[in-house]
């Protein structure tokens, strides 16, 4: 994808290069041995997660006894599944997640007069919010690097066995085959190796989530526009075609004969067919990804609540290095939820609007050959449920996100009903 058409999309091309993603899915990238030489440094960084995922394992197993040690490191783990599972998928579809960003380049619309001003919108927030996206995992794992640093005097006591260990606070916390002793003087090598794990898995959560926060926004402002122009499409009896322009001469307000009007209708239509076609394909690419995000980052909240409320019951104050950390986790995990459900509603409200769009066009005064058009794109569009599903019934929408906080909240008001009793 030459850099000349990056104006003619709404994905943010310049933070994929700055993260990597571009570089990992672009076929011009330099390779070794046929393989882009990207891909390898990401299988680095799988090798990383995996290790570190073994790790969490085994602290699992020597901390069964401690249900708060435990319940931590079963989250870390599953945030490591996921990491896996994402990074897999971008290296695995890389070829066809290039040809969908391809493929929502304006220039692959037929239609000439669509609204610039809805794509530059659509431009603008594409930016902005796969910007916000970095940001939340940056500032999480940043503040999880950090905290450990800054606080010093800071230990962690861990019961394996009847037999208490002091280890200093850091980045993850890890049990290792030593003594606390030993632990504490080596501090600062086992302080970056998790340093290490952290940015590794940061990274890999930050290129999924810009790759599908961009591509969401992009379908969404791509069947807005469709809807405008269809929207904005008008007969009238003159033989000659009138453009009015709104005020900011951006919004066409096309008034043609009514031969011109099925043709304009005939390349709107077949515009919405590439988008449609392309939604599909992006859906069947991060479908299963996607469901599979949303229902272990709504475990891992749980679990960030569940380990908050049970420090804070042992004596660890809110305020605590720790808790403070956990309660970052937790308001990025939920803002995390609540973007995916954000996006995927928009989707589905842009869909639903088409049929609204096409009523609204100038049919009233047309043929019945033009009627019987407008009918048939009526029905290609109704024919196309395209949502993102959990169920036959549940589908992904901000209905969905209140329901995941209803259930933390009921876990986490037990959870403390419970400490409260043992008090």
């Amino acid at each position: 994808m030459k850099s000349e058409n990056d104006k003619n999309l709404m994905i943010n091309m310049r933070l994929m290069k700055m993260i990597g993603l571009y570089q990992i899915l672009s076929p011009n990238s330099p390779k070794i041995l046929g393989i882009n030489i990207f891909k390898y440094l990401t299988i680095i960084q799988l090798f990383i997660i995996q290790i570190s995922a073994f790790e969490f394992i085994s602290n699992i197993y020597f901390c069964w006894d401690n249900i708060n040690e435990v319940t931590k490191y079963c989250m870390y783990l599953q945030s490591d599944v996921i990491a896996t599972i994402q990074l897999y998928y971008v290296l695995k579809k890389s070829n066809e997640i290039w040809n969908c960003i391809r493929l929502t380049s304006t220039s692959h619309l037929a239609y000439k007069y669509h609204s610039r001003r809805i794509f530059e919108a659509g431009q603008s927030k594409s930016k902005s919010y796969s910007v916000l996206i970095m940001l939340l995992w940056v500032t999480l794992v940043v503040s999880w690097i950090l905290v450990p640093y800054m606080v010093k005097n800071y230990y962690i006591e861990v019961n394996v066995e009847n037999v208490v260990y002091r280890y200093r606070f850091s980045a993850l916390n890890c049990l290792y085959p030593v003594t606390d002793k030993f632990y504490n003087e080596h501090f600062i090598a086992y302080y970056c190796v998790e340093s290490i794990i952290l940015m590794c898995w940061g990274h890999i959560r930050m290129i999924f989530d810009v790759l599908g926060t961009s591509m969401c926004i992009t379908i969404a402002f791509q069947l807005k526009m469709i809807a405008n122009s269809f929207s904005m499409l008008n007969i009238t009896d003159n033989h000659s075609t009138n453009y009015h322009f709104d005020s900011d001469n951006a919004t066409k307000l096309i008034e043609c004969k009514e031969s011109t009007f099925i043709v304009n209708f005939k390349v709107l239509v077949q515009d919405q067919q590439k988008v449609v076609e392309n939604m599909k394909n992006i859906y069947r690419i991060l479908r299963s990804v996607m469901l599979l995000q949303i229902a272990l980052n709504s475990l891992t909240t749980i679990l960030l609540c569940s380990i908050t409320i049970m420090n804070y019951f042992n004596g660890l104050s809110l305020t605590s290095p720790m808790n403070i950390r956990l309660l970052m986790a937790i308001v990025t995990y939920s803002s995390h939820i609540f973007f995916i459900c954000y996006l995927f509603e928009d989707i589905n409200e842009q869909k639903e609007s088409l049929n609204f769009a096409l009523y609204s066009s100038g049919w009233t005064e047309s043929s019945i050959k033009c009627k019987k058009i407008l009918l048939l794109a009526m029905r290609l569009n109704n024919a196309e449920k395209l949502k993102l599903q959990i169920t036959k019934k549940q589908i992904v929408n901000f209905e969905l996100f209140t329901s995941i906080m209803q259930t933390t909240y009921s876990v986490s008001s037990l959870l403390v009903k419970q400490c409260s009793k043992k008090m």
